[in-house]
């Protein structure tokens, strides 16, 4: 029986590993010419097959991307970092979902929604996470901001308070202190600098990964936020006008902004609170999603008592 069951199904099984092996080496090849939008490709799947729709909406003319999935009730907008894209909540997206209506959103001139004709400023984020917001229908909202995005939700929470539900940072972006160590490369060794500042080890990474990190960081809505750089954006004056529910959380191996500049925004964030992540880097929605997530779920029960 055995031997007629193979002669019976042929050649099949060998064209089906030729056929796997192929799309294997498809992908690979593609990898290697295309890493960042190959990978965000990948992580768009991810979250589809998650039940994220994706969708755009139409802010003055400018087209916003963003991803949305999970219940009716109070939004969680997840904002990302400079140079990523909404792709980056991959990990973390389909956790939240199963709890809340969660939305992430590519800020103007990353992912897939254009530069703004405003250009690139924190205040200029500010101005699109509000419109993001009307055009939507929500009146309020809790906010989730990673790097530049915790910069700019800290912004916002500051200015629009009565629509801040709760504001978690997970390692902002906002100081400047000397501890800091900027994420913009230049050349291979500054990426690799940048990458292991990011993930808080140093790992061996291939030339070709290098230069897509160098690439990201010429693009126009990364570069000319460099060199637009305004001090006056800065949250040393903002944080004491932070009135809503804080919830820093921070990776403690962050090579960008070290876990100093947690204790800095706890401090200076009156009755907020910190929990830091040990061995995470400065990505915890990547690194460590499953206790981001619970942190979040914690800190929402625990808020909806005391009201």
């Amino acid at each position: 029986m055995k031997v007629l069951s193979r002669n019976r199904l042929g050649p099949l099984p060998g064209m089906m590993a030729l056929v796997a092996a192929g799309g294997v080496a498809a992908l690979a090849l593609q990898l290697y010419r295309r890493p960042l939008e190959t990978t965000n490709a990948l992580l768009r799947l991810r979250m589809r097959l998650a039940g994220a729709r994706e969708e755009t909406c139409d802010i003055n003319g400018l087209p916003l991307h963003y991803y949305c999935a999970g219940r009716r009730g109070t939004p969680i907008i997840l904002i990302h970092g400079l140079g990523n894209s909404a792709e980056v909540w991959a990990s973390l997206f389909p956790l939240l979902s199963k709890e809340y209506l969660v939305y992430a959103l590519d800020l103007p001139g990353f992912g897939k929604t254009p530069l703004a004709p405003e250009g690139v400023s924190i205040l200029t984020h500010v101005l699109y996470l509000q419109r993001f917001l009307d055009a939507l229908g929500y009146p309020q909202a809790a906010l989730v901001g990673n790097s530049l995005g915790g910069w700019i939700a800290t912004h916002f929470a500051a200015q629009y308070p009565e629509r801040v539900s709760h504001l978690y940072l997970l390692n902002s972006a906002g100081l400047r202190r000397e501890q800091m160590n900027s994420p913009y490369a230049v050349d291979r060794a500054a990426a690799r600098r940048s990458m292991k500042h990011i993930w808080g080890y140093e790992m061996p990474l291939p030339g070709f990964l290098l230069d897509a990190v160098v690439r990201i960081s010429q693009m126009p809505a990364y570069v000319n936020f460099i060199k637009g750089y305004d001090p006056q954006e800065e949250l040393d004056e903002v944080l004491a006008q932070v009135q809503v529910p804080t919830t820093i959380i921070w990776g403690t191996r962050d090579g960008l902004f070290p876990p100093t500049f947690a204790h800095e925004f706890h401090t200076r964030i009156a009755n907020s609170e910190l929990i830091l992540l040990e061995g995470v880097g400065h990505m915890p929605q990547m690194h460590a999603a499953a206790k981001v997530a619970r942190i979040i779920f914690t800190a929402d029960k625990t808020q909806a008592v005391q009201q």
